[in-house]
């Protein structure tokens, strides 16, 4: 006759914790963002003030995440505020390139989209392990995010190296959100010292082209995204080490497709 095993070996059921943030707020701020960046467009608005309005994007999401992200052990991180950073640049200069409403209205929808889902897969991130969809989801607004940044500080009239501070200063806010969030996080200080290292290669990719060649404000923002996810990836699966064929092969092919787009979109000056 069989004995049933101590009650320290029975299986015991998943509770699944209950969260304690609502989402319907981060919706309610979400919309309430996109009603902000679509008044960029209102004729009451200088195309000089769209930079002051951007900022107050950030003085309502600041404080949202604050309060949304906060747990027992302190405020969030300097990363979890980075997607609406970029975000907030990339309305505000496209509210002044974008002259058709329907499609600017569109951008600021994905705007939104974007502050919805970062700061959601942030939540669940402080509190439960990422699914491999996740990072996708997070890996994409970042990119999204980023393009979009890019090409606003490619196409208005930047002096040089105030465009060269911007494209440093982006990429340096993406590649620390990137090793802190995506993948195994890193360290603070190494987080922020790899950046700089990525910034700097990205930035000077800029310089060269800026001054030596001329592309497209489009083509010049994939090729400068390329850049920073080729060269973000390598740094974290060498630092991780999990440097495979296959992750050899996915960024030997975006490598491919920048050669191709920088001799193919090239104009001499």
């Amino acid at each position: 006759m069989k004995t049933p095993p101590p009650p320290d070996q029975h299986l015991m059921p998943m509770v699944q914790a209950r969260d304690d943030r609502d989402s319907r707020f981060l919706v309610f701020v979400g919309l309430v963002l996109v009603a902000l960046a679509i008044g960029f467009k209102s004729e009451l608005v200088a195309p000089g003030q769209v930079w002051g309005l951007g900022g107050a994007l950030l003085l309502l999401a600041v404080p949202a995440l604050l309060g949304y992200l906060r747990s027992d052990s302190g405020p969030p991180a300097v990363e979890n505020f980075i997607p609406a950073a970029l975000g907030a640049v990339a309305v505000a200069g496209l509210s002044v390139m974008v002259g058709e409403w329907w499609r600017y209205s569109l951008l600021s929808a994905l705007f939104g989209i974007g502050f919805f889902f970062a700061a959601q897969l942030d939540y669940r991130r402080l509190r439960e392990p990422q699914k491999p969809g996740h990072m996708i989801v997070q890996e994409a607004v970042l990119a999204l995010a980023l393009a979009g940044a890019y090409l606003v500080v490619l196409t208005l009239n930047f002096p040089l190296p105030l465009r060269l501070l911007w494209i440093f200063a982006l990429t340096l806010m993406a590649s620390y959100r990137g090793f802190r969030v995506i993948g195994e996080p890193m360290p603070p200080r190494r987080a922020f010292l790899f950046a700089v290292f990525v910034a700097q290669l990205v930035a000077f990719f800029g310089w060269a082209m800026t001054v030596y060649l001329y592309y497209s404000e489009g083509v010049f923002a994939v090729m400068l995204l390329i850049l920073w996810y080729v060269n973000r990836g390598v740094i974290r699966h060498t630092t991780e080490e999990t440097m495979s064929r296959n992750v050899v092969v996915e960024y030997g092919l975006f490598g491919l497709l920048l050669a191709y787009l920088f001799f193919q979109s090239y104009q001499p000056h």
